[in-house]
């Protein structure tokens, strides 16, 4: 018995998609209106068929209105009170019971107004019946709606977190003075560039492993190339690090000191470059 209390105290989502429930109660209406027809649940055999449409139609216009009421109305104007909030699945029952009572009851006046039957126990029980089934649909629907948004948005995290942890290559092309002699380079794997004189030397991370080659390159023409992924910074005169891939950083009275890598490469940043370097550390 305690875990049947625990179970109503769990959370539910309450169904306030308004744009989702309009399209449903189009459908609800209009699977009631084939399944009255096709069955005739009130003895309608003997009308004639415009009668019998008449009759139908007017059941399904108070159904529909029912289920607008309840399914559109109430949730835009009170889904922002308490009433809606910390919704759970004991309060999810009693608004499905509401829904079955409102049509119902709604119903029952319809054939009151018409006079087409008089009151009795037996056309009780088929009004609530067929009150019940408009939740006999949502309430499936609405769970396979949720599960479905759900699933979708956890393939959408797991997809971004699988980016993340292996993001797509994007290169940076390193133009060398010698035509044969051009480097291309991940931008992922990138660790930083040095300036070597009229060469600069590429750093960059193979597996467990720290590679480099010297290109016949200035460091300017190389900040260039790389001028579309704002990680890649000019820290120093002699230095573009990628700050993605600093582990950490200690400050001394210069400046900076960065160490880059699982080698952890030791990269000074100059006074010149902190105030920049500090602002687009926080924004990478």
């Amino acid at each position: 018995m305690a875990k049947w209390f625990e179970f109503l105290k769990k959370s539910y989502p309450f169904n306030d998609d308004l744009k989702q429930n309009t399209k449903l109660i189009f459908v609800i209406s209009l699977i009631l209106f084939l399944l009255f027809y096709l069955f005739q649940p009130f003895d309608i055999k003997a009308l004639n068929t415009q009668e019998k449409y008449s009759l139908i139609g007017g059941l399904i216009v108070v159904i529909f209105l029912g289920l607008s009421v309840n399914l559109l109305l109430i949730p835009a104007f009170l889904s922002d009170t308490r009433l809606f909030q910390r919704w759970t699945v004991l309060k999810e029952i009693f608004w499905n019971l509401w829904i079955i009572f409102t049509i119902a009851s709604a119903s029952f006046v319809y054939f009151q107004l018409i006079g087409y039957f008089s009151f009795s126990f037996y056309i009780l029980v088929k009004i609530l019946i067929i009150s019940a089934i408009p939740v006999s649909i949502l309430v499936p629907y609405n769970r396979t709606r949720l599960l479905r948004l759900h699933l979708q948005s956890a393939l959408e995290l797991n997809r971004y977190l699988e980016e993340k942890a292996k993001p797509s290559p994007k290169v940076i092309h390193l133009k060398s003075d010698y035509e044969k002699d051009d480097f291309s380079v991940d931008v992922n794997q990138l660790l930083y560039i040095r300036s070597a004189n009229n060469y600069i030397e590429v750093f960059w991370q193979d597996r467990d492993k720290t590679r480099s080659r010297l290109v016949r390159c200035t460091l300017k023409r190389a900040e260039e190339a790389s001028k579309e992924y704002p990680f890649i910074f000019r820290c120093h005169r002699a230095f573009l690090v990628n700050i993605n891939q600093i582990k950490r950083l200690e400050g001394n009275s210069q400046g900076y000191v960065l160490y880059v890598g699982e080698e952890e490469h030791a990269l000074s940043v100059s006074r010149k470059y902190i105030v920049p370097f500090k602002e687009i550390f926080y924004q990478v």
